[in-house]
């Protein structure tokens, strides 16, 4: 079922971009610095000497294929609905774990900073699993 491709419609179109976007809004909080995704996916690469120790973080890897996928996504005539849930799920794990931890640190700064991706996250299963009058909107 991975190599089913539908005709896209416009709103997910639209929600895959918002969805890139607003991920690039989500952060993390540190000592009342904050720091957002692209930043901190830079000092992840910037931290070791050795190429392969960066990119094995898992920030890293599943970020940016996350957000490459979601805008290869974006752009294509046909998509497959299965590969971008999981994409969207995958980025939805990494901003949950951020979430978790403003709330274990008692950032609100942090958690408010993530929220708008996740109402993306829940329009875009809104729209990707819709369904009108007995059919699939693919």
């Amino acid at each position: 079922m991975v190599s089913k491709t539908y005709p896209i419609s416009r709103a997910i179109h639209f929600i895959n971009i918002a969805l890139w976007l607003t991920f690039q809004g989500c952060g993390f909080v540190w000592k009342n610095t904050i720091t957002s995704i692209l930043q901190l996916e830079y000092l992840l690469l910037s931290e070791h000497q050795f190429l392969f120790a960066n990119l094995s973080h898992p920030l890293i890897i599943l970020g940016v294929l996350g957000q490459i996928l979601l805008l290869v996504h974006a752009f294509r005539r046909r998509w497959n609905r299965a590969l971008n849930t999981l994409t969207v799920s995958i980025l939805t794990l990494l901003v949950a774990f951020l979430v978790l931890v403003g709330f274990l640190t008692q950032q609100w700064t942090m958690v408010g900073m993530q929220l708008p991706f996740l109402i993306c996250v829940c329009i875009y299963f809104f729209f990707a699993y819709k369904k009108t009058e007995g059919k699939d909107l693919r």
